[in-house]
């Protein structure tokens, strides 16, 4: 456990340097005292109630607040990621319908997907594909559970869970909706900005990323095919539309070789 805090410690010494470090270390800091007030106890006593009667419905195990520390992760951007934690159902309901989507025309895909809790909600809905991407494997194979126990009627669409990094993973060709729920700090997810900015630039097509409790949004606003349609205290939403693309200028006729 003290070998694992202190690569998280030298990474972000990396990556952010003294005064960064500090910084993150006071943020973190912050949070669990919030946590520690009546409005933050509250939002606990919210999220067990939540986890305990989602996983009783439907017997599966996709609540908790688990820290990374816990796990073997075959990877060292571990030190980067967030502590899990699923999303309120009634939350979800609500993040979704602000997404100005048909179904049936774009693919889900859950970055950070953890246990599977927003897969299976998703997948209740009629995408066309639903994909989960969890880099740590305990998490993972916890999902894959859930998904077998999950009943197979409420499900409307094939459903994929996929172990691996997010900074690696290709996009699916076809219409997109990105979900994050606050899955890892900055330095991922600049890095998996870049890379769905890439995934446009080859094959433009219609993009929305739907980020929930969006603490890196700044990531997002200086994405440069990506507009920012809303941002409030709880998600943040933002689109790439290739009929914005500029296209190339025909060269004018004359101008061509004999």
């Amino acid at each position: 456990m003290l070998g694992r805090f202190l690569t998280k410690l030298r990474n972000s010494y990396r990556r952010r340097g003294a005064v960064g470090t500090v910084r993150n270390t006071l943020r973190r800091a912050v949070q669990a005292l919030r946590d520690m007030t009546p409005t933050g106890r509250r939002e606990k006593r919210r999220r067990e109630e939540s986890d305990r009667d989602f996983d009783t419905r439907f017997g599966v195990d996709t609540g908790g607040l688990i820290q990374l520390n816990q796990f073997q992760i075959p990877s060292e951007t571990w030190a980067f990621g967030c502590p899990y934690g699923a999303i309120h159902p009634d939350d979800f309901a609500r993040l979704l319908g602000v997404v100005p989507v048909r179904h049936e025309d774009f693919t889900f895909v859950d970055y950070g997907s953890g246990k599977g809790r927003a897969v299976l909600l998703a997948s209740e809905r009629p995408f066309k594909k639903v994909v989960g991407v969890e880099f740590t494997p305990e998490l993972d194979r916890i999902a894959h559970h859930n998904l077998d126990k999950f009943p197979a009627e409420r499900r409307r669409c094939e459903v994929e869970l996929v172990c691996g990094d997010a900074l690696e993973y290709e996009l699916p060709a076809g219409p997109l909706v990105c979900y994050f729920y606050n899955p890892f700090g900055r330095e991922i997810m600049e890095g998996v900005v870049a890379r769905i900015e890439e995934s446009f630039r080859r094959n433009p097509r219609e993009i929305y990323v739907l980020y929930a409790n969006p603490r890196e949004s700044a990531a997002w606003d200086g994405a440069r095919n990506f507009r920012k349609l809303a941002h409030t205290g709880d998600y943040a939403l933002y689109r790439a539309d290739p009929a914005a693309v500029p296209q190339p200028t025909p060269e004018p006729l004359a101008a061509r070789g004999a």
